[in-house]
């Protein structure tokens, strides 16, 4: 089975504000030309039944005052597909985080998205620290763990304007990994998009409880620095990730798979990168 780990259900807005940004998308590598026609579930359906991917995990975030609203949506969507898992997304300053976990258990989500540029928060400050230490105690309680997915986009602030307190960096990434071990942490983007590398490879050491997705870092490391950050963290700790709408899945795999051969990964090992880790994390039966 291939289950892609990373991707989103944008609205048409998202897609034309993103596809005026031409220095970002040459930067990243995106490909716009017909994101527009990649906005809802049923154009994601129709792609993967041309590809070889069998199930897809969908990455939410809200802001403070829609997280509950965010997440009922979502939840109702991947009901209503065979192919689609979703995560749900919480906020440093929502007031019932607490409740909002307990909601997003009875419908057995196991992934938390959070991106900070995007939600408007300090990763490392101590309100954050509070949602983590509320996560992990839960995880202390249950066979059934939440796990986090960060968005790691470095130069957020340049392209976005956002406040560059809100970048997610490999450094504060890894000061999480290190202090939060019950949290299993998925750092998108092979943990650093456009973070320069020595950052990355400094501070994002590898760890049981720690993930890289694929997503989009194919376009922006170099194919060393790529490989290097695959053998690295090894075949059990490395999902594949498209960053759909912004990346195709058929295009995504060959490049993906070959990379992977590159770095001397057998074939147990490359379905681990395609299916069984994401299969793992979310507790799901990897033939189902």
């Amino acid at each position: 089975m291939i289950f892609d780990s990373h991707v989103h259900i944008f609205s048409s807005k998202i897609i034309s504000n993103v596809s005026k940004k031409n220095e970002m998308i040459s930067k990243l590598g995106l490909q716009t030309d017909s994101a527009d026609e990649r906005t809802t579930t049923h154009d994601l359906e129709k792609e993967i039944k041309n590809s070889p991917v069998d199930k897809c995990f969908m990455l939410p975030t809200a802001g403070v005052h829609e997280v509950q609203k965010v997440n009922e949506t979502c939840i109702k969507i991947a009901a209503e597909t065979d192919f689609l898992y979703t995560a749900g997304t919480l906020h440093p300053d929502y007031q019932d985080n607490e409740a909002e976990l307990e909601r997003l258990n009875a419908h057995d989500i196991r992934g938390i998205k959070l991106c900070s540029f995007s939600q408007g928060f300090v990763l490392n400050s101590d309100q954050t620290h509070r949602l983590f230490h509320l996560v992990q105690e839960k995880n202390n309680r249950t066979n059934h763990p939440f796990f986090v997915v960060l968005d790691t986009f470095y130069m957020a602030d340049i392209y976005f304007g956002t406040n560059p307190e809100y970048n997610t960096t490999p450094k504060t990434l890894g000061e999480l990994v290190n202090r939060f071990p019950r949290i299993n942490f998925i750092a998108a983007h092979m943990g650093g998009l456009t973070a320069p590398f020595y950052d990355i490879c400094s501070h994002l050491l590898p760890s049981n409880n720690l993930f890289l997705d694929t997503s989009n870092a194919a376009h922006t490391l170099s194919e060393d620095e790529f490989i290097h950050l695959l053998k690295t963290h090894g075949p059990g700790h490395i999902l594949f990730g498209t960053d759909w709408p912004w990346f195709t899945h058929t295009a995504e795999i060959k490049l993906i798979n070959r990379l992977l051969g590159l770095a001397g990964y057998n074939t147990d090992e490359k379905e681990a990168v395609f299916g069984k880790n994401m299969s793992m994390l979310l507790g799901i039966d990897r033939n189902e």
